[in-house]
């Protein structure tokens, strides 16, 4: 028995630890995004002319 609560605790400290690093990256990103967004869009534009 103790083995398997072993193995829940760790499974839901893994699905935790994945979570937490997906959500932020996608804050990050959200946050360098939009200087990225703009930088791109300038290139874009130079590209154009």
């Amino acid at each position: 028995m103790d083995t398997l609560i072993g193995m829940g605790v760790l499974a839901a400290a893994i699905t935790l630890l994945t979570l937490l690093t997906v959500w932020s990256r996608r804050r990050i990103d959200r946050i360098a995004g939009s200087g990225l967004a703009s930088a791109r869009e300038i290139e874009k534009g130079d590209r154009d002319e």
